[in-house]
């Protein structure tokens, strides 16, 4: 029976996505994020008009990238290391540094529905730098959170921006240990 919502995000999983000579894709070993919170994904499409004769002539919608903010309860430090150019003090700190050198991601991660879980895998993704507050304990705990803005372009090759799978899929399986490149 077919899913008639989807809810829920977990199993978080980031890779890096590294373009070689050819086009050739290579995909990182998958880190997991704990704390996984939301995906805010969306995709605009940007209206091209050609004007002749006075009038609109010709229109078209580009396909824009997939962007949208990662929240979680906190990035932890191996993430900012790995993904986001964060480096160690000598007196043992971390340090976010200016203009880092961060590399291309993949995004994978389950989205429960009410009769299955679905499988998500993002390709060739950008992350921005972490947004977080800082507040003051008031009448309750509240737990903070960090979220990122993320930018997904797709592969360049097959033009395949993100794929979800279903229990029985031949990627679903193996999506979290040995994620597929990109591939039609």
């Amino acid at each position: 029976m077919a899913n008639k919502v989807l809810m829920g995000f977990s199993d978080l999983y980031i890779g890096t996505y590294t373009v070689g000579e050819g086009g050739t894709v290579t995909m990182g070993t998958p880190y997991h994020q704990a704390g996984a919170v939301g995906f805010s994904p969306s995709e605009s499409s940007d209206r091209n008009d050609f004007y002749a004769d006075n009038v609109a002539y010709y229109s078209s919608f580009g396909n824009a990238p997939i962007e949208g903010d990662l929240t979680v309860a906190m990035f932890d430090d191996a993430f900012k290391t790995q993904f986001l150019g964060y480096v160690a003090t000598a007196d043992g700190g971390l340090a976010q540094v200016k203009n880092p050198v961060k590399p291309s991601v993949y995004m994978a991660f389950s989205v429960l529905g009410d009769q299955e879980e679905r499988r998500v895998i993002f390709y060739n993704g950008t992350l921005g730098e972490i947004t977080r507050e800082y507040g003051t304990i008031e009448d309750t705990r509240e737990p903070q959170t960090e979220s990122i803005p993320t930018s997904f372009a797709g592969d360049n090759g097959t033009g395949i921006k993100m794929v979800t799978y279903k229990p029985g899929d031949a990627g679903y399986a193996t999506l979290f240990t040995n994620p597929p490149a990109p591939a039609l």
